[in-house]
């Protein structure tokens, strides 16, 4: 029992990659053989992605489909140029793939989107590996900065908290608020949140949920790290 559970973790281990490798890779022009596979919504694809990353997502609809292996990767791509491109490549590249939430695929399995595709991947021969979420996997804190630190770099954190706890605009904004009383996001990033509010479906501060780990933040003009409890009502 305990050499199986060593194997696990040892096969788990190896299945991924780390943010370093990543960038060393990105910056030194070695490229040319990484295949990224963004598993995130269209939408969080749209507005922002690694350049040459290809967007693969599964309506659930198809989940059920490719787990019983009646569809083909492939035909999750919408464009046809990057699914040109994954055919010929999957087979012979490194493949890469993340999302927003990569740390928690491990615990899911193949019940996650991540840990299913990379299974399936795996199965196929292919060289696929996650990428690690490590400041979470190591439960440190996170600097996000920007020129003044009322702005964009609180719209950032915003819309982390939003996403990452389920929260509306409201009260991710109030939460920071209290942490950092100088807050401003300017009109057209607030528009964004709230746009980005809707491609979460959050209708009311009454559909929160508590986190399933604790989180930590900081900010650039604070050099403590605010630990993130139960949130308030607001």
């Amino acid at each position: 029992m305990k050499n199986q559970l060593f194997c696990t973790a040892t096969s788990a281990m190896t299945m991924n990659k780390s943010v370093d490798w990543l960038q060393e890779r990105l910056e030194s022009g070695d490229a040319s053989s990484l295949l990224l596979l963004d598993c995130r919504s269209h939408e969080l694809y749209e507005s922002s992605h690694i350049d040459s990353a290809i967007n693969v997502v599964i309506p659930g609809l198809m989940l059920r489909r490719l787990k019983k292996g009646n569809l083909p990767i492939k035909s999750l791509i919408p464009n046809n140029e990057d699914k040109e491109k994954f055919v010929k490549r999957c087979k012979t590249d490194t493949v890469l793939l993340y999302d927003e939430c990569t740390i928690d695929w491990h615990e899911n399995g193949t019940s996650s989107v991540l840990g299913l595709l990379l299974q399936k991947l795996r199965d196929d021969g292919c060289k696929a590996y996650y990428l690690e979420d490590e400041a979470r996997s190591k439960k440190c804190g996170i600097l996000v900065h920007c020129l003044a630190g009322i702005s964009r770099s609180v719209t950032v954190t915003v819309a982390y908290l939003m996403q990452k706890l389920n929260l509306s605009l409201n009260d991710a904004y109030d939460f920071v608020k209290r942490k950092k009383s100088n807050i401003s996001p300017n009109f057209n990033f607030m528009g964004q949140l709230l746009d980005f509010e809707r491609t979460l479906g959050h209708s009311s501060p009454c559909d929160n949920r508590a986190p399933k780990e604790q989180l930590y933040f900081t900010t650039p003009t604070n050099h403590n790290v605010f630990q993130l409890e139960s949130l308030e009502s607001t």
